[in-house]
């Protein structure tokens, strides 16, 4: 009777099991491509080390993505694939590359009809080539969609960089358009604010090469409210570096933003930044007849100045 009962039990056991496999198989399960997720993966790992400027890890990264998306054959992450690892390359200040990878990233975009990936992988690679004095000749704002810098109807980023381009190339007006828009932006999320900060320091710029200090100091400290909230150090030391250069308050407030950016540019070990801040401070103790003072910066600069040298 015991054994009876116990192989009821067993049979009982695996019918219900069978009727489990049956009532699961009778939904068609979901399936995902792995390459595909591991491109995501690796880009989301790759956008993580980008941020905290870790250039070779982002890089690393984002070819392993690019790898991935091309074992997938998805050519839409394939061409992002390019796209963010130009970033990376531009962030470790590898331009030759960089270009090459945004001149990618713009042909397969243009190949599958993604407009917008093709403009934001255009205007990429052409500040790239402005940085690096390889603009072709036959270049002109006006090969660009006009409504970049009169209407938002495109991603806040191109617009962004619409207005950098625009201010590389010696057209204001247009950089300050395009500027606004983004600055226009209701979203309050950190790429937002990000994008944000970033165009009120473009209107900075503009400001002081026009010479209107007082709105170049407020700008830069619009652009410094938003980088506090996010955490964006390397902005935070180009806006410093900006209100220690203008003529606005006393010397010794100018000097606190000099070595408040003087720090960060430090700590995220830039020396061309460091520099820049340095001949700065030199500036100030010379004119301030301060000789303690600018002995000490003239020391710190040459040994900067010599780091660079070696990296050369």
């Amino acid at each position: 009777m015991k054994k009876s009962t116990h192989a009821l039990i067993v049979v009982a056991v695996a019918l219900l099991l069978t009727a489990c496999v049956a009532s699961g198989s009778s939904k068609t399960p979901e399936i995902n491509n792995p390459y595909i997720l591991k491109a995501k993966n690796h880009t989301s790992n790759g956008i993580e080390a980008m941020q905290q400027e870790r250039w070779n890890a982002a890089e690393r990264s984002f070819s392993r993505a690019l790898n991935a998306s091309q074992l997938a054959d998805d050519t839409r992450l394939i061409a992002h694939s390019w796209y963010n690892l130009a970033t990376a390359y531009s962030g470790a200040n590898n331009l030759t590359k960089a270009a090459a990878a945004y001149g990618q990233a713009a042909e397969l975009a243009q190949r599958n009809h993604d407009e917008v990936m093709h403009l934001r992988a255009l205007l990429a690679m052409r500040l790239v080539q402005q940085r690096t004095e390889q603009l072709p000749a036959k270049f002109s704002l006006q090969q660009l969609p006009q409504t970049l810098f009169s209407k938002r109807i495109w991603p806040s980023d191109l617009h962004l960089q619409a207005g950098r381009l625009a201010q590389r190339l010696g057209h204001p007006v247009l950089a300050k358009s395009a500027y606004e828009l983004v600055i226009s932006l209701k979203e309050h999320d950190r790429n937002s604010l990000k994008l944000k900060a970033e165009a009120h320091m473009g209107l900075a710029l503009l400001a002081r090469d026009a010479g209107t200090t007082q709105t170049a100091w407020s700008e830069a400290e619009q652009a410094l409210l938003y980088c506090r909230k996010i955490g964006a150090p390397r902005l935070t030391a180009h806006a410093l570096l900006l209100q220690g250069e203008l003529p606005h308050g006393n010397r010794t407030e100018q000097q606190d933003k000099l070595e408040r950016a003087l720090d960060i540019y430090n700590a995220l070990n830039d020396p061309h930044g460091e520099k820049k801040v340095l001949i700065h401070l030199l500036r100030q103790a010379e004119a301030a007849a301060d000789n303690s003072a600018a002995t000490l910066h003239r020391l710190r600069l040459k040994d900067i100045e010599d780091k660079l040298g070696e990296q050369h």
